[in-house]
């Protein structure tokens, strides 16, 4: 049985090595998120990031990413709330104090205008 780090969690997953990532996400693991589109990687309904690296979950056997990390829809929005509090400065160095936050929401307030408040890149770096 394969163990998947997927959003920095260890995740058995019981099924076979040459199952789709995509399905053992979505069917074996229930995470949603990760969409099928096309079935061939053409349309990238199904991009995770495998190591910081999008790649087409749809194609990508799960014997190809032992020992690697998967982040997911679910995880990178997770670490965009972390960086909206960092690009504001409201996260202390500690990571007790990080993690304390994880779960507030940022007030529209803190934002220089509003169509700052609408778009916020994600660095994959």
């Amino acid at each position: 049985m394969p163990v998947l780090k997927i959003n920095g969690r260890n995740v058995p997953v019981d099924a076979p090595e040459d199952m789709p990532l995509l399905w053992a996400l979505r069917d074996v693991v229930g995470m949603t998120g990760t969409k099928f589109g096309c079935g061939i990687a053409m349309c990238g309904a199904c991009t995770v990031l495998i190591d910081g690296n999008p790649a087409r979950s749809c194609v990508t056997p799960l014997a190809a990413i032992a020992g690697k990390g998967i982040t997911t829809i679910e995880g990178a929005a997770k670490l965009r709330k972390v960086r909206r509090f960092r690009k504001r400065g409201s996260l202390a160095k500690s990571p007790s104090a990080a993690t304390a936050n994880l779960g507030k929401s940022c007030p529209r307030a803190h934002f220089e205008s509003e169509s700052e408040a609408k778009a916020i890149p994600i660095s994959t770096k």
